[in-house]
């Protein structure tokens, strides 16, 4: 099965990429147009789309990491005063 959905995909892939195989005018800032082909610019794209995407989720996540030692400090705070009350009582 693994071998079919290997094959499928690679087939697809190269379908896409020799469909988007010509070439195409980019401009940077009103300078001539530079021609690139068209399977480059998606390549591109996809590539600084996943590494923007991966700069945030790390802020997000040592964001979220923060918070949870924070959570955690407080929790054990709780936690120690009401067995320190409770011991109190007996």
């Amino acid at each position: 099965m693994k071998i079919i959905v290997t094959i499928v995909t690679t087939a697809v892939v190269v379908l896409f990429a020799m469909q988007n195989f010509n070439h195409v005018p980019i401009y940077y800032f009103g300078a001539k147009p530079m021609h690139i082909r068209l399977i480059f610019v998606i390549v591109l794209s996809i590539g600084f789309g996943y590494f923007t995407r991966y700069v945030t989720s790390i802020t997000k996540e040592e964001e979220l990491k923060k918070k949870c030692r924070e959570l955690m400090t407080k929790h054990n705070r709780l936690k120690r005063r009401f067995v320190e009350e409770d011991a109190e009582e007996l």
